[in-house]
């Protein structure tokens, strides 16, 4: 398929079951915790719902921008979320936020990721706003190279965890802090005794 032959377009209520199985692909593409990509039975029906409820209030919510890129015969192959809102908490700069990007596998390298990005790139321009930030897994070294190719500098990485997974590991460093902790007797200034000399020893 030609790469001219693709284009984007804000996604509509009729997508979302592509939607849905886009975000199955990209949730699939994770790495795990051993660094290889997770394996799911598939979505079960409750989180499903969740789910699709969500894109529906994205596509009905005014500032979240949700595109697709289709092929010619309408068929969305990828997907992108952009938004805008500050580069930062401490940094009152406006950016277009690029996240949930994500390409079918079987159309990857055939110009859909570059055309997400151009899209990124015009709304950021009909915005007026001059920077793009986009979310991007650290394990996901294909998604990283993609985008560095494109321009894309690291900025941050940000780590998620429960916060009980916190405590529980802050508790347990307290723990080996306590253990590892040893009380010496302070030592008193003065001369040290001197050994006597047995070459001097009086005879």
């Amino acid at each position: 398929m030609p790469r001219s032959a693709l284009r984007v377009r804000p996604a509509a209520a009729a997508d979302v079951p592509a939607l849905l199985a886009l975000g199955e692909e990209l949730r699939d593409a994770l790495p795990g915790s051993a660094g290889e990509p997770q394996r799911h039975r598939g979505t079960p029906a409750a989180a499903r719902a969740a789910l699709e409820h969500r894109y529906l209030e994205a596509l009905a919510d005014p500032d979240r921008h949700l595109v697709v890129v289709v092929d010619p015969e309408e068929s969305p192959v990828g997907m992108a979320l952009l938004t805008v809102a500050p580069v930062n908490a401490l940094l009152d700069l406006p950016a277009v936020h690029m996240s949930h990007a994500v390409v079918a596998d079987r159309h990857k390298r055939r110009g859909a990721g570059k055309a997400l990005v151009a899209a990124a790139a015009s709304y950021a321009e009909a915005q007026g706003i001059a920077q793009i930030v986009v979310s991007v897994h650290p394990g996901s070294r294909d998604a990283n190279r993609f985008f560095a190719r494109l321009g894309f500098a690291p900025m941050v990485v940000r780590r998620v965890a429960p916060v009980a997974v916190v405590r529980r590991h802050l508790s347990q460093g307290e723990t080996r802090a306590a253990d590892h902790v040893v009380r010496r007797r302070p030592r008193r200034p003065g001369r040290r005794a001197l050994r006597p000399d047995a070459s001097s020893t009086p005879s």
